[in-house]
């Protein structure tokens, strides 16, 4: 299936206190992480970095080998990041990764796009407790842009993005279709600030433990 692969970055990192994107685990930074696991998962997918601004993550985003790419409306969070991926997008179809998740893996993302159909305009996973993961999830360019162009432009504060993803007549991916995949219950664990990222660390030494 030809994707292009979107890996967002652009995050404040508020509570963490510096850029999530660079912040290491496991011997790599969250971005090339992510970078990693995307690569293992859709071997001929171009990737692409997604940046709040030329500022944030320019220089690290070359090092990190790949090309990046910046909001085009800034200060929209989440739905700005998928507002650009969506804008450069040059395949039917885009899969779209936020950075802090750094347990997801690439049978999970395998799992998510064997899912697709032109049927659904998304292709979404969803936690045990209902919620969904609408930055670790399939796009369909045509069905997603010109509604996520619609809700950027209005000068009101945008919906929250599962509601924006209700609008794509998604598929939604259960935990009864991944739970049989290694490491499930720590897919979606995000990192937000310092006590996440002690837990992460502990994970991670229990899944390398010669690190």
């Amino acid at each position: 299936m030809n994707i292009d692969s979107f890996i967002l970055i652009g995050g404040r990192s508020g509570r963490m206190g510096r850029d999530k994107a660079l912040v290491e685990l496991g011997g790599q930074t969250f971005a090339e992480r992510a970078l990693t696991t995307v690569h293992e998962a859709f071997h001929d997918s171009r990737v692409t970095f997604v940046s709040a601004n030329e500022a944030q993550f320019g220089i690290e985003a070359i090092r990190g080998g790949a090309p990046f790419v910046f909001d085009l409306v800034e200060g929209r969070g989440p739905l700005g990041g998928i507002h650009a991926a969506l804008s450069y997008a040059q395949t039917p179809w885009i899969f779209v990764m936020a950075c802090d998740c750094p347990f997801v893996t690439a049978e999970l993302l395998r799992l998510v796009v064997s899912f697709c159909s032109d049927e659904f305009g998304a292709v979404v996973p969803e936690q045990a407790d209902g919620r969904l993961q609408p930055l670790c999830a399939l796009y369909k360019t045509a069905t997603a842009r010109p509604i996520v162009e619609e809700i950027i432009d209005r000068p009101r504060v945008p919906p929250p993005m599962h509601e924006i993803v209700k609008e794509l007549s998604p598929r939604l991916v259960g935990l009864a279709d991944y739970a049989h995949l290694t490491g499930a219950k720590d897919f979606f664990l995000n990192i937000n600030d310092s006590s996440d990222l002690a837990t992460a660390h502990q994970k991670e030494r229990k899944l390398s433990p010669k690190k």
